[in-house]
């Protein structure tokens, strides 16, 4: 099953949903370039910084390589840097 199709059941091209992501990106004053690429890079990201495994999100996405994962997609979230300091005050010396 495609996730966009037209109104006649075709897969729509990534070029059109590209076009379209930036038709209403800019309706509600988004400026940078929205893709496809950006849901999954969001995706990848927020799976991180829920704590999930990172053997589970390779597989989740198909990557067989740690450092695609780790160096593209995973970095440092301001609620990440939250977290670590809401942990280390937890801890009693």
């Amino acid at each position: 099953d495609f996730i966009f199709i037209n109104t006649l059941g075709e897969p729509i091209t990534n070029a059109r949903v590209i076009c379209a992501l930036k038709r209403h990106g800019q309706k509600i004053g988004i400026e940078k370039n929205i893709t496809t690429h950006t849901f999954r890079h969001s995706h990848i990201s927020l799976l991180a910084e829920l704590g999930i495994p990172l053997t589970a999100i390779m597989d989740r996405v198909g990557h067989s390589d740690s450092k695609t994962t780790l160096e593209i997609y995973s970095h440092v979230t301001q609620k990440m840097v939250s977290d670590i300091s809401s942990k280390l005050d937890k801890i009693k010396f």
